[in-house]
């Protein structure tokens, strides 16, 4: 803790200390970190600040609480014509065909057909956000910051979307959509260490799926192919249950 009060007070701060003493942290979420692992920038090094800030606020005594919904940011952004809002309005829509045209609501199972949908508004709010952000004033680093958290978080949620979908194409059998975990009662440093096992077991789950693709290249066997195919299924519904669980994890710290 005293490293990172004292990054956060350096002015000259030093982006992979901070990324690194991230990397390490309670608060650590892995949407964020896959971002800030592409390189140095403004946009980033906001982001690192503010999620070094939060440690502030996690105690390792007292139980976590339920989470609050956070008080939105008003973000105030220059008017713009109704042709620009009109041409905007077109590109998005365009760019939301574009992305789902590739599956066909018909085709999905119906426990999918929601997600689908939930896939589309996701695009309209990312798009949407995006010109919000572009249109901001300069010197509004808090609404901007509070913008680039709803993209992730937005991203985060379709990446997860397009896995079901995917392994559902691939293998005709439905990812786990929700898990029956209970974090509500652990501490701040449990669900830490609840985290850190999950992502453990992922890697090594991951692992074992590559020796097993590996062995599948080799078998010509029907009967062992088919035998390893459904290993791999089983295995991928477990770690999306995983990561799943991580999800509500990071929801609570």
């Amino acid at each position: 803790m005293e490293e990172i009060n004292e990054w956060l007070q350096d002015k000259n701060k030093k982006y992979e200390k901070g990324l690194q003493l991230y990397s390490g942290s309670s608060v650590m979420k892995n949407r964020i970190l896959q971002n800030l692992n592409r390189g140095y920038s403004q946009k980033n090094l906001s982001t690192l600040i503010y999620e070094l800030r939060q440690l502030k606020n996690i105690t390792k005594a007292k139980p976590v609480q339920e989470k609050k919904i956070p008080v939105p940011v008003k973000i105030i952004t220059p008017p713009v014509s109704v042709q620009i809002k009109a041409e905007r309005a077109d590109l998005i829509h365009r760019s939301v065909q574009e992305q789902v045209k590739k599956i066909r609501l018909g085709d999905l199972p119906k426990e999918l057909r929601p997600r689908y949908r939930r896939m589309s508004d996701i695009w309209y709010q990312m798009c949407e956000l995006k010109f919000v952000f572009n249109d901001l004033p300069p010197r509004k680093e808090k609404e901007a910051l509070e913008i680039i958290l709803q993209i992730e978080a937005l991203d985060h949620e379709k990446s997860m979307i397009w896995k079901e979908i995917d392994h559902w194409t691939k293998y005709k059998t439905l990812l786990p959509l929700k898990t029956a975990e209970d974090f509500s009662k652990l501490t701040a440093q449990q669900l830490y260490l609840k985290k850190v096992n999950l992502g453990n077991y992922i890697h090594k789950k991951q692992k074992r799926i590559e020796n097993w693709k590996e062995e599948m290249i080799k078998e010509t066997r029907k009967p062992e192919r088919i035998k390893i195919q459904e290993q791999i299924n089983r295995t991928l519904k477990s770690i999306h249950e995983h990561e799943l669980n991580i999800q509500k994890i990071e929801d609570r710290l």
